[in-house]
């Protein structure tokens, strides 16, 4: 289910918030950041496949909730999925998943999207440009500046 997600290869955090790893106590959390921007990210069709879950591992990356197999593995099964976004939609309303489209958010992630800033600012120190960042919210840029300045 988490995988429907990423059958698109847009989208990343700057266009939404993601969290949880499907379980009772994490559940997916999947939150719209600006209006308009599921319709460009997930209005595609594409196929979810079904592998055995035995080389599979939780531990590789920095995220519980993906998991991860060093083998190529044989397909069980293909679902295809005529549009992501209604698919989402209806595992929102299944309870396998919390979609929050724009503008409706859980309370602990600011209108403003000012959260991002902590992260744009970590990356800008690994060498990732952050420009993007900029042209989706330049609403943000005197916030980012001053936190940069602060954190010196």
């Amino acid at each position: 289910m988490i995988a429907t997600i990423f059958i698109s290869n847009k989208g990343n955090d700057l266009y939404y918030y993601l969290s949880g790893n499907g379980t009772i106590n994490s559940p997916i959390i999947l939150v719209e950041r600006k209006e308009g921007m599921f319709k460009d990210i997930f209005n595609i069709s594409g196929s979810l496949y079904t592998l055995s879950a035995k080389n599979f591992s939780s531990e590789k990356t920095q995220w519980s909730g993906e998991v991860v197999s060093s083998f190529d593995e044989k397909v069980i099964h293909e679902e295809s999925i005529n549009n992501v976004l209604a698919k989402l939609k209806t595992l929102n309303e299944m309870g396998e998943l919390e979609l929050y489209l724009y503008p409706n958010r859980p309370d602990f992630i600011p209108k403003d999207n000012r959260d991002l800033i902590p992260k744009v600012i970590k990356w800008e120190k690994r060498g990732v440009n952050i420009e993007p960042f900029f042209k989706l919210y330049p609403e943000l840029k005197e916030q980012y500046l001053k936190q940069k300045e602060d954190e010196k």
